[in-house]
């Protein structure tokens, strides 16, 4: 697969906050072309259906957005639900229980 270069206009503060967030996975630079690539494939996946809607283009792209940040409430939800900084705090206070056993 070629690449292609291509300059692209991003709002800097988004930017700098999804290469904060990328680089806990290496790095930063190359996770987000990877992210904006893929989204851009899965985006001319879509489009010949999209085409096929009454609606239009800018609708279906808010309306997908609104799926993605309803994504995000539901796993922040789930964390909580989970009781996972109860959890944690436990973890966190186990550890120091070991460390002041061994002290």
């Amino acid at each position: 697969m070629a690449l292609k270069t291509y300059s692209l206009r991003l709002d800097e503060d988004e930017f700098e906050k999804l290469r904060q967030y990328l680089s806990d996975y290496g790095d930063p630079d190359l996770n987000v072309g990877f992210v904006i690539r893929s989204y851009i494939r899965d985006l001319n996946k879509a489009l010949p259906d999209l085409k096929k809607s009454d609606l239009d283009l800018q609708f279906n792209l808010a309306f997908f957005g609104t799926m993605l940040r309803q994504f995000v409430r539901s796993a922040q939800i789930e964390g909580i639900v989970k009781g996972q900084k109860i959890i944690q705090k436990i973890k966190e206070q186990g550890m120091e229980e070991k460390k002041k056993g061994r002290e």
